[in-house]
C-alpha cells in the first residue's frame, strides 16, 4: 500500500515527517480534544483506545491516564519509538486501511490530522470492525476553506490545493458514517502563537506533511518571504487553527 494515497504525485516521507514532529508539541488543547472523546466514549479502566496515525503518543497518553489501555497504530518507525517511550502506551506499526486487530477489540477510534493518509472510506470500514458495539471513532480532520486560508498558504500559495486534494471534505466523512451510525459533527477553532524564529525553524524543518509535497523553488521563495516580514525571531506568529470535528456511535 502507498504511503499517501492523494491527487498529489510525490509521496509523504513519514520517517522525515517523525523527525520534523520534534517542532509540533501537543497543545493543551490537542489534549483536550482527546480528553473529550475519552469522556464521550466512557472510558473504563481496560477499554481499549486507539489513536490511528498516531504519532508520538500524546493523546493515547491522555487515554492511559483515564484508566484506558492506551494503543497508538502509526506506520512510521520513529513515530512507534517515540510513542512506545510513554509509561503505559502501547504502540503496533500499522496503517488505517488494515488494522492489525481483532474484531470488536476497541472502545474508541481516534483520528486528529490522520484520516487523509490513504483511503479513508476503507480506513472506516476497519475501524467499524474493530469498534464493539456502542464504541465510538472520533475524527479530527480540516475543511477546504481552512485549507485555502492557513497561514501556511499565506506563505506557500500551492498548500490551498495541495491540502484541498489531500483532505476528505468532511461532509463526506459524515455522510458516510451516517450510512451505518449515529453521527454529530461541528468545529472547533484553536488559536495559536509561537515566537516567530521558533515557527520558522518548524516550517523549515517541515513539521506538516504538506510541507514535503511543495515545489523547492516555491518552498525556498516562501522561507525568504518569511524571513524578511519576521526579522525579529522573538516576535509572536499568532494564527488559527479550524478543526471540524466528526463523532460516530456505532
Amino acid at each position: 500500500m502507498p504511503p499517501d494515497v492523494s491527487t498529489t504525485t510525490v509521496p509523504v516521507d513519514l520517517e522525515d515527517l517523525a523527525a520534523g514532529y520534534g517542532h509540533r508539541p501537543t497543545s493543551e488543547a490537542g489534549r483536550a480534544r482527546a480528553r473529550r472523546a475519552g469522556q464521550a466514549a466512557a472510558l473504563k479502566p481496560g477499554d481499549v483506545a486507539i489513536d490511528i496515525g498516531g504519532g508520538r503518543g500524546q493523546h493515547a497518553r491522555v487515554w492511559r491516564e483515564m484508566g484506558a489501555v492506551a494503543l497508538v497504530v502509526d506506520p512510521a518507525r520513529g513515530m512507534a519509538r517515540e510513542a512506545a517511550a510513554l509509561p503505559g502506551v502501547h504502540t503496533i506499526r500499522g496503517r488505517a486501511q488494515q488494522l492489525p486487530l481483532r474484531d470488536d477489540a476497541a472502545r474508541l477510534t481516534y483520528f486528529h490530522l490522520s484520516i487523509h493518509y490513504g483511503n479513508w472510506r476503507a480506513a472506516l470500514t476497519e475501524v467499524q470492525r474493530v469498534l464493539r458495539p456502542g464504541g465510538q471513532c472520533w475524527i479530527w480532520t480540516m475543511g477546504e476553506q481552512h485549507h485555502r486560508n492557513s497561514i501556511l498558504a499565506r506563505w506557500f500559495p500551492s498548500v490551498g490545493d495541495i491540502d484541498a486534494a489531500r483532505f476528505p471534505d468532511p461532509l463526506a466523512v459524515a455522510d458516510h458514517l451516517r450510512l451505518t451510525c449515529h453521527v454529530d459533527t461541528g468545529q472547533e477553532v484553536e488559536m495559536k502563537s509561537r515566537p516567530s524564529g521558533e515557527w520558522r525553524a518548524a516550517v523549515a524543518a517541515r513539521f506538516v506533511s504538506t510541507l514535503q509535497l511543495i515545489p523547492p523553488e516555491e518552498f525556498s521563495a516562501g522561507l525568504a518571504a518569511i524571513d524578511a516580514r519576521y526579522q525579529d525571531p522573538a516576535e509572536p506568529v499568532e494564527y488559527a487553527l479550524t478543526f471540524d470535528w466528526i463523532q460516530a456511535t456505532i
